[in-house]
């Protein structure tokens, strides 16, 4: 299948024809049943960002781009628990003179960057979707290889209809494309100009294409300053809307724009800048801005004209423009012109630019020819009327090698300029002065002014030219020439001409130098020979503990430094060769703040770097050797770094042996084993993280690390044990949002919670949740001055050493009565109860997050799936646990459960997936003192029947409404279920409580608290029912004079007091009909 799927990905790629028929076509493709999208993951595929685009295109389809959150919801479903690796998609910043945008013309709304992205390194210009970050996106530069996603619409977008006559509009409003414009001066907030525009009958404008875009910028009066636009995303953060409600086909931002600053307070777009492209700004802000509104009905306009311009052609600034309307070739559309004692048309300035794309713009045609071309020389291009180029707007790769002359293009890549062979058909554009106007001259001398020290030019241009000539040490890359030329009052150089290439060869010959390489002897593994040793330099970085296996398989180990001479060595290499800043050497500290070699070797020398080591907040615990001074500094071990190996000449190139593994050992009385390490849980005491990392030490460990998800496993089974989110050793103290363990072991495994980690600046220290039960055992990041439990682990002693351990230990709870058994032969589903029958055991069933995690240590240490107690066929064909307990916890795999196979059992990577019955597998028995609750009976009754979207749900004598998709404040919500003969919600007891809470388990992701009938006084219920039961959170109700209204916590299903006005999902409930 894998290299059926390699060889049609190579027939497209390389441009042969597919050997596939059409359904075969999409064979590889995954739908979107909502959407009809096809989307292709290729996330086995390692090209570049353009590779992969071209690849995509070969397919007619596009790299991904993600302009409705649906669609993110489905591609996140799709990647989050598949693939681990980054994918390009269509997410780009490649036109340096405007913002982020997806490839393709898709419009750049919706946004769902990572925390800490867009990165600021001006090389990374293409996006990835990353599935290990909740499928968020990062920027990258656009040559790493990587997989990649394509995209495919199963619609076309409708074309734009004009009116067929002229339109009318209100004195002082321009039409255009059948709609009228107007830009006010006068200063405003937003929500101020868009009820100024709602009173003139129309709205902030919108803006939905390249042509509209182009009159609004040509002919509407726009200046260089900032106007407000009908964009924002007040309504949902981070995904933008028209305030009109027409759909957002079209955006054109600023360069480095969006920002939506993390104060998450610039929800409103301005137009700006001389090219008029958009930025996200604070809505507060008072400035113009431009109105849309529809044209006057029941009146026809009339065609503009100007009585200095012919009949046909239209008046901009001093020239009159028309559009050919039969398709011919260059020469026949210049000599066309000409006749008209016009030419085709040249194009001096952006303004210029603008208004051709919004007369042309919304033409059927793909093509009009305007009056450059290279055929007097090629390379050389020049206009028709031999004026100089001065301004140009080309498209992507052109003009390239190509030779030709120059189109406008139409449609979505408006207004761009294209080469096409001349002899090619295409409509054209005439220019030509208007009568009775005199067009003031620029002068065109050359200055005599003299340029700066240092800089040459010569008589035939008026620029200043400087060459500098770099070690490879002092080279750069292209964007940071240009901001260095720009922090020097330049710019790189443009070549506008021979003269000017002729300067520039001229500066290159005379800064011509030789540089004198010193030769290295290099062995056959590539390690650099210096007298009896030799040195490998990293490419790339690592953390300590993998940079020093690397150097240790190859017979090696992190550098040791003994003298000035050795440090000078290194240091020079690394200057001239090294690629990264900092490189790991081969000196680590205790935490007595005592140094020692690796190797072994006495520590008689040091090179600190000023103020260095300063071993801060105690994790510093290795060293590395600097790049820009040669002098050392202390990090963490967990960061990752470059590093030098070092070895003897003289060593044995013999096989390794494989590493010895550690001596088993056994932990103090109040310790618990496990994998070899000691931990103990301290669920009471209350410390802060330092204070905590402290008692730690003292014992002689650490703050927990977790390098896999077994560890994982293992700590949330004992969460249960602790009464608040315990500290773990985590943090990013020494270096923003770059976390590391306080044991100096790297990040080798993530299990952020959903929304962390946060991007907030004293949120350096990191707990486990002890609930909701989706997120217990994830991790948070928060204020490290919080009182918290907190977990400590150390090395097994071998002394303590009594018998292996192993996860049976875990498997018998003796507080909650509760006991598993694994049966080791194969057994189908219904063989498997009956064996468990008969110890009196059953099936078993899992209840919450912590027993999840000791039957996956199970599963993963027989290495074997495990038949548990789910079994529909038994259960009247929905999933009820066989030993009567409700199913309040799942775990399902993606696209689980299976609604055709009935039997469930629990995988070795921690999901329950669904089987055929008669399947044979192990199975896991559970022994429980606890009997399962009885459900309370229905009450005799009915609920209305289900109209629409509203559903009511029964429950004992009464029936109940979920809204969470509206969102209303307290008061409307209140008014709505009274429209529907009911009331907000009261809870009576905790087995409506718990009804509630199982029910909007699959409705938090919609709302995150939903309204009941809770309001501030004595805190009754509004439906006048007794106040006999209470599920108030910890603190609550609050003393604040504004939060008066109740909710309920989706996530804990516990009460709150909030703001009555904030909109919120809310609960109806009234009695059934008899």
């Amino acid at each position: 299948h894998n290299l059926t799927r390699f060889l049609y990905w190579k027939c497209l790629y390389f441009g042969t024809k597919s050997p596939f028929s059409h359904t075969d076509s999409y064979r590889f493709w995954s739908t979107d049943p909502l959407t009809g999208t096809y989307y292709q993951i290729n996330h086995q595929s390692a090209l570049t960002w353009h590779q992969a685009r071209k690849s995509c295109q070969q397919q007619n389809a596009e790299l991904l781009s993600v302009t409705e959150i649906h669609e993110q919801i489905y591609l996140r479903g799709e990647l989050i628990s598949k693939i681990q690796s980054s994918l390009w998609i269509g997410l780009n910043s490649l036109n340096l003179n405007s913002g982020w945008q997806w490839s393709g013309g898709f419009p750049f709304r919706y946004f769902n960057w990572a925390p800490g992205s867009p990165e600021p390194e001006s090389e990374k210009l293409c996006g990835v979707l990353n599935p290990r970050r909740d499928a968020k996106w990062e920027n990258q530069p656009c040559e790493l290889k990587l997989g990649y996603i394509c995209k495919k619409e199963n619609s076309t977008k409708d074309p734009l209809i004009l009116p067929s006559e002229p339109v009318k509009c209100p004195e002082e409003w321009l039409s255009y494309g059948g709609h009228c414009f107007m830009v006010h001066r006068d200063p405003k907030v937003w929500r101020e100009a868009l009820i100024s525009c709602n009173e003139s009958k129309g709205n902030l404008a919108s803006i939905h294409n390249p042509e509209e875009h182009g009159f609004i910028l040509s002919q509407l009066g726009y200046t260089v300053d900032e106007l407000w636009i009908g964009l924002n995303d007040l309504k949902t953060q981070m995904y933008f809307e028209w305030s009109d409600g027409t759909p957002v086909t079209y955006t054109k931002w600023l360069p480095g724009e969006p920002t939506h600053e993390v104060t998450g307070q610039e929800d409103c777009v301005i137009m700006a800048g001389k090219d008029g492209y958009w930025a996200d700004s604070a809505c507060d802000r008072k400035l113009g801005y431009i109105c849309r509104r529809d044209p006057l009905q029941g009146v026809s306009g009339t065609a503009k004209t100007d009585p200095a311009c012919p009949k046909g052609w239209e008046r901009y600034g001093f020239y009159c423009y028309l559009v050919g309307h039969t398709s011919v070739t260059f020469s026949e559309a210049k000599k066309t012109c000409e006749r008209s004692s016009g030419y085709l048309t040249s194009i001096g300035d952006r303004y210029e630019q603008a208004y051709l794309t919004s007369l042309i713009g919304l033409s059927s045609e793909k093509y009009f020819w305007i009056g450059l071309s290279d055929m007097e020389e090629q390379g050389s291009f020049k206009w028709v009327t031999g004026e100089g180029v001065l301004y140009t707007n080309w498209n992507a790769a052109m003009p390239g090698k190509k030779a030709g002359c120059v189109a406008l293009r139409t449609g979505n890549a408006a207004g761009l300029w294209d080469v096409q062979n001349c002899e090619v058909k295409a409509k054209f554009l005439c220019k030509k002065l208007a009568e009775k106007v005199t067009v003031p001259v620029a002068s065109e001398t050359i200055s005599d002014s003299k340029c700066p020290l240092g800089w040459d030019t010569s008589n035939s241009t008026n620029s200043c030219f400087r060459g500098f000539v770099r070690e490879e040490d002092q080279k750069k890359t292209w964007f940071e020439a240009r901001d260095f030329c720009r922090e020097i009052g330049g710019d790189l150089a443009a070549i506008r001409s021979e003269e000017e290439q002729t300067v520039i060869e001229n500066l290159i010959k005379m800064q011509r130098f030789l540089l004198c390489v010193a030769a290295y002897e290099i062995t056959e593994d590539g390690w650099i020979v210096k007298g009896d040793k030799q040195y490998f330099f990293s490419p790339e970085k690592a953390s300590m503990e993998k940079a020093r296996t690397f150097c240790t398989n190859n017979h090696g180990n992190l550098a040791t430094i003994g003298n000035n001479s050795e440090r000078k060595f290194l240091w020079k290499y690394i200057l001239k060769n090294g690629k990264l800043d900092s490189y790991l050497i081969g000196l680590i500290q205790n935490a007595d703040q005592q140094f020692s070699w690796m190797s072994g070797r006495p520590v008689h020398y040091a090179a600190w770097a000023q103020g260095e080591p300063n071993f801060a907040l105690a994790q510093e615990n290795c060293v590395v050797l600097n790049k820009k001074d040669g002098l050392w500094n202390d990090v963490s071990c967990g960061f990752s770094n470059g590093y030098i190996c070092e070895r003897h000449r003289g060593f044995i190139n013999a096989t390794l042996p494989s590493a010895v593994p550690s001596t088993p050992g056994g932990c103090p009385a109040d310790w618990i084993l496990f994998k070899n390490q000691c931990y103990k849980f301290f669920g009471s005491g209350y410390d802060y993280w330092n204070t905590a990392r402290r008692v730690c030490m003292s014992l002689g460990g650490n703050l927990a690390s977790i390098p896999n998800v077994q560890v994982q496993a293992f700590l949330t089974y004992h969460l249960k044990d602790v009464s608040n989110d315990p500290w773990i050793g985590l943090n990013d103290m020494l270096s923003e949002l770059n976390f590391v363990w306080s044991d100096g072991s790297a990040l080798s495994y993530t299990n952020w919670a959903k929304d962390s980690p946060k991007l907030v600046e004293p949120f350096d220290c990191v707990s486990l949740k002890r609930g909701p039960p989706d997120d217990t055992g994830k991790w948070n990041n928060e204020e490290c001055f919080k009182y918290r439990g907190y977990i400590c682990q150390k090395d097994s002693d071998p002394e303590l050493f009594k018998s292996p351990a192993t996860v049976l230990d875990f498997a018998f709870d003796h507080s909650s009565g509760i006991s598993y058994s694994v049966t080791h032969s194969r057994m189908n589903w219904e063989e498997a109860q009956k064996n468990c029958n008969k110890n009196a055991s059953e099936l078993a069933s899992i209840l919450d997050p912590y027993s999840q995690a000791l039957l996956f240590l199970l599963a993963e240490e027989y290495g074997e799936p495990l038949w548990i107690g789910l079994n529909s066929n038994m259960t009247n064909g929905k999933y009820q646990w066989i030993d009567k307990w409700s199913l309040v916890y799942s775990k399902w795999s993606s696209g689980e459960p299976n609604q055709t196979l009935a039997c469930v059992y629990l995988d070795t990577d921690g999901t329950w997936k669904t089987a055929s019955c008669e399947e044979k597998l192990f199975s896991v028995c559970k022994k429980s003192d606890g009997k399962a609750p009885t459900e309370p009976p229905q009450l005799p009754g009915k609920c209305p029947e289900s109209r629409g979207h509203k559903s009511w749900i029964p429950f004992s004598g009464h029936c109940y409404y979920f809204e969470a998709s509206k969102k209303r404040s307290w008061s409307q919500a209140h008014e709505e279920c009274a429209q529907l003969g009911a009331d907000l919600v009261s809870v009576g007891d905790y087995t409506e409580a718990n009804f509630l809470s199982e029910t909007i388990k699959i409705l938090h992701g919609k709302s995150l608290n939903f309204w009941v009938g809770l309001k501030k006084g004595e805190w009754v219920w509004t439906d006048k029912s007794a106040m006999d039961f209470v599920n108030w959170k910890v603190g609550e109700p609050s003393n604040h004079r504004l939060k008066n209204c109740g909710e309920l916590c989706a996530l804990s299903g516990s009460w709150n007091t909030n703001l009555c006005s904030f909109k919120k999902g809310y609960i109806c409930k009234k009695l059934k009909s008899k």
